[in-house]
């Protein structure tokens, strides 16, 4: 399965009064998405499904994704990529889309390091970056359960290289 993990874009700022789980996307935000969208399309990434975090910039940066990702791709949210979940339920998530061949998470940091961390045997040498894409090929393997393939940053300069994108747990 070809698996793509996308942090949500940039997002208003924490404020009291302010509940996080409402947090919505910045102008700046939304166009940056906007570029990394049309990069996706560019390399061809078409998810049947896109799950994301049902936090609202999460749900934003899915949403503003699906236009540019296959007009038969599916959304739904899952709490299991909110910002307070856990690796291993996000693994447990991944288990149940098994049969699928392509598949989109939209969720935050830390969590999305980790799973790539899981599924890598290695930590991501670059921070992961709002509106970044990080694109896997799982293996279906208890050894070596994913191989990178890439990530594009909002920059848009992507590492192609696991050498230059991974280093070795200790």
């Amino acid at each position: 399965m070809e698996l793509y993990l996308v942090r949500h874009a940039e997002a208003v700022e924490r404020a009291e009064g302010l509940d996080d789980h409402v947090r919505w996307l910045t102008p700046k935000g939304r166009k940056q998405l906007q570029r990394a969208a049309v990069r996706l399309n560019r390399k061809r990434v078409r998810p049947e499904l896109v799950i994301t975090s049902p936090l609202t910039r999460a749900v934003q940066t899915a949403e503003l994704l699906l236009p540019e990702l296959g007009k038969r791709t599916q959304l739904i949210a899952d709490g299991r990529l909110a910002a307070d979940a856990t690796v291993d339920e996000l693994l447990a998530l991944l288990k149940e889309q098994e049969g699928l061949d392509c598949l989109l998470l939209v969720g935050h940091e830390p969590l999305l390091s980790g799973l790539a961390t899981v599924l890598l045997e290695s930590e991501l040498a670059f921070p992961f970056a709002k509106s970044g894409c990080l694109a896997l090929q799982l293996r279906g393997k208890k050894e070596k359960p994913a191989r990178f393939l890439w990530y594009t940053p909002a920059s848009g300069k992507s590492i192609r290289s696991a050498k230059k994108a991974c280093v070795p747990r200790s």
